[in-house]
């Protein structure tokens, strides 16, 4: 049995060498949909409570990249804007490559998978970047 529960969050990113628009400094209201999966339900006929597989998703990546800049390590915007906001540097997030939707899909579906409990098993992750354009890993590409 499946379950699945979609989130909603806001950041700033750019895509560091990026010959277009991209390049410079703009936000994005994502959506992410996350998809786990039971061999059985549990002793109350569920794969998971939809609030605890909220919470856990919450904890794993909203809490981490919602209303926060999302850049790659070698951004010199990294430095800079953890200066400016030195009063939540947690919301300065760096990562090894650029925020692409596909890296932010890849980076969610390892921060989900690990705080999964032993039950369960991840099935897909779906990060919407706008309306038009998503990026999705599922178990069956990885």
């Amino acid at each position: 049995m499946n379950l699945a529960a979609r989130f909603t969050f806001d950041a700033a990113h750019r895509i560091l060498g990026h010959p277009g628009k991209c390049a410079y400094l703009h936000g994005h209201t994502y959506h992410l949909e996350a998809t786990v999966t039971a061999e059985r339900l549990d002793p109350l006929g569920m794969v998971i409570d939809f609030d605890d597989f909220r919470a856990l998703v919450r904890k794993a990546v909203l809490d981490r990249w919602d209303h926060a800049t999302l850049l790659s390590e070698q951004d010199p915007l990294v430095p800079a804007i953890s200066t400016v906001q030195a009063e939540a540097p947690d919301k300065v997030v760096s990562f090894r490559n650029n925020p692409t939707a596909e890296v932010l899909t890849r980076e969610a579906w390892e921060a989900i998978s690990h705080a999964l409990p032993s039950a369960l098993r991840l099935l897909r992750v779906r990060i919407e970047e706008t309306p038009a354009c998503s990026s999705e890993l599922s178990a069956d590409n990885l």
